[in-house]
Order: structure tokens, then C-alpha cells, then sequence
């Protein structure tokens, strides 16, 4: 039966991810290098993302630029882009250099013989933002101290899914979630949205984690003169110019208490909540452009009245970037993965 385009295009996808992950098994593919137009690019991509972090990818396409979203490409691998400036049909002067430079990118990758193993019981998953960075650093000191790795993801929506899906492999002995700011964002269209599993998948495989409602309190946005009006009296900063953050209502942070409550109940392993009394982001401090505890309130009584028991909530009376903050966190961390 002949398919449609479409339709075609998606056996094709299927069936490149077969071919590729059955010769990478079989010890046949050292790395990866796609040259193609829309769709070369993106079935080449989709295949790529079925290879492991680590082993070399690479596409050359004229798609993948400016204007162009890179998800579809890249997806939560770590595939390099490299836009082509000209589209793909035969060789030419122009075209043979940038292929030539392609080449040798990857020959170069090739020749970085590092392993990107990782002993599960000695690393250990965290999430930080600029806004939570001051508190992370610390509790990364502290847990390298103790002989732990500590790879941190950037929850952009892509990092918390990154990090979910190694979670999933087994490749972190815990997590500390300090910034679930992805949640907010995937409930009130904000630019990080991080998808309807995110907060789950830990719980699911029984990893422990420790959760801290970081950044839980605002939404991303665009450029100040181009916020939709429901957000034009709403508590903002101004972050650069094209990102607006833009502070939650206290009905909207008593919704997200009670949905991060639901995806917490769901948890097979053990699991603990912080929360810092004194602010969730960099800029919820008292006097600063984004504090306000009354919604901080609204958010920890919707939380804490919507957990399971079993599912030990502290709260603790400091700001989120505070120094004994950070020390709280990895101490509870600690007792979290302790239990049996």
C-alpha cells in the first residue's frame, strides 16, 4: 500500500531508529554525521536521540537555524547543530568547506576517547537555575565533599526532561530537585514548560529525592512590552530583555501546591519536601520585585493538605539561597536516601 508523504516519513523514522541502535549494539557505529534538507534532518535526528549521551552526533542542515526551533533536532541529546547557509544538492564551492569543517568537527569528536560512565551509587541529579544557583553551589560542595558526583540540569524544559530520562536508566543513586520552577510553567504557559510527567518519574522508579519548591513562583515570559494583558499588574521583574518573570497569584500557587502534591503521592520511593520560609526565587525576598507570602502561604497549605502521609514536609526559616538553606537541604537529603 503507498503511503502518504507523512506517513511515510514516520515508517522511515521508525525504522532508521531500528537500523542505528541495532548497529551501535553491535559495536558497529563509533559516531554519527547526517547531512539533509527538513526531512533528511529530522530523520536523522530522530535517530540520533536513540544513541547514548556521549557517543559523537552531528547534523548539517540548513533547517536548524535562527528562526528555526532546535528541539525537534536535539530533543534531551547532546547532538551538534551546524547550519549549512546553503541547502543541500550536490557540491559545490561554498559547500564543500562546510562539509569539510563538518568532517573534521567530528573527526575531532572521535578523537576525545572520554567515558561518560557513571557509578549510579556515588552521583547524584540537582536542578538549578540562575535564580537558584548561591544555594546549589553550596549544597554541590557539600555533597562532593562527601564523595559524591553532582551533575545539575537546567530546568528549561528540556533539562528536567533530560534529567527525568537518565533518571529512568537508573543513572542517579537520588535527586535533588531543588528547582521544580517547570511544573509552574507547564500549568500557566510559561517558556519552560517541562511537560505532564515532570516531578513523576523519580517517584516512579522509586529513586529518592528531596523537593524544594524553587522558583515555583513565577512564570517565564517574553519581553516586557509584549507580556498578554492578564499579566500586565502582576508582580514582574525584568530579567533581560527578552525574559519577563512574571510572579503567580496566590489562587494560582495554592494550584500548584496541590499539584505538585498529586505527583509527589505517586512516589514509590522514599521522598521529602523543603520548603524555604523566607522565599522560593532570587527575587522573593522581602523587598524584593517578586515577594509575596501570602501566595508563599497559599502554595504551603495547599501542599501540605494534599500530601500523602509518609511524605515528611519541613519547613524551614530561611530564603531559598541561604547558606543554612543549602545545609538543610543536603542533610535531609541524606536522611531521604537512608531510608529503606
Amino acid at each position: 500500500e503507498k503511503l502518504e508523504r507523512g506517513h511515510a516519513i514516520e515508517v522511515m523514522r521508525r525504522g532508521l531508529v531500528k537500523i542505528m541502535t541495532a548497529e551501535y549494539e553491535r559495536g558497529a557505529i563509533a559516531g554519527a554525521l547526517a547531512i539533509g534538507g527538513q526531512d533528511g534532518a529530522l530523520l536523522a535526528a530522530h535517530a540520533m536521540q536513540a544513541l547514548p549521551l556521549g557517543l559523537p552526533k552531528m547534523i548539517v542542515t540548513p533547517i536548524a537555524q535562527g528562526s528555526e526551533p532546535f528541539g525537534p533536532y536535539v530533543g534531551t541529546s547532546d547532538i551538534i547543530i551546524m547550519h549549512s547557509v546553503i541547502d543541500i544538492l550536490g557540491v559545490n564551492r561554498i559547500s564543500r568547506k562546510i562539509f569539510d569543517q563538518a568532517a573534521g568537527a567530528m573527526l575531532g569528536a572521535l578523537d576525545m576517547r572520554i567515558s561518560v560512565d557513571l557509578d549510579p551509587a556515588e552521583t547524584i541529579a540537582v536542578t538549578m537555575y540562575g535564580n537558584t544557583t548561591p544555594v546549589v553551589m553550596v549544597a554541590k560542595e557539600r555533597l562532593e565533599r562527601l564523595g559524591y558526583e553532582v551533575i545539575v540540569f537546567h530546568p528549561n524544559g528540556t533539562g528536567g526532561r533530560a534529567m527525568e530520562e537518565m533518571v529512568a536508566r537508573g543513572l542517579f543513586s537520588a535527586v535533588l530537585d531543588i528547582t521544580t520552577h517547570e511544573v509552574a510553567d507547564e500549568m500557566f504557559g510559561g517558556f519552560h514548560a517541562g511537560g505532564p510527567e515532570r516531578l513523576e518519574v523519580a517517584g516512579h522508579h522509586g529513586v529518592p529525592q528531596l523537593v524544594v519548591p524553587g522558583c515555583v513562583d513565577f512564570i517565564i515570559q517574553g519581553a516586557c512590552a509584549d507580556l498578554p494583558e492578564k499579566y500586565q499588574e502582576r508582580q514582574t521583574y525584568y530579567f533581560n530583555p527578552e525574559v519577563t518573570l512574571v510572579r503567580l497569584s496566590p489562587v494560582e500557587m495554592e494550584q500548584v501546591g496541590r499539584v505538585m502534591a498529586d505527583k509527589l503521592n505517586k512516589a514509590k520511593g522514599p521522598t521529602g519536601v523543603l520548603i524555604p520560609l523566607g522565599g522560593f526565587s532570587a527575587y522573593a525576598h522581602p523587598g524584593g520585585a517578586l515577594h509575596n507570602p501570602d501566595g508563599d502561604r497559599k502554595f504551603i497549605d495547599a501542599l501540605k493538605s494534599s500530601l500523602r502521609p509518609g511524605i515528611p514536609v519541613i519547613e524551614f526559616d530561611a530564603h531559598i539561597n541561604g547558606e543554612a538553606f543549602a545545609e538543610k537541604a543536603v542533610s535531609m537529603l541524606l536522611e531521604t536516601m537512608a531510608v529503606e
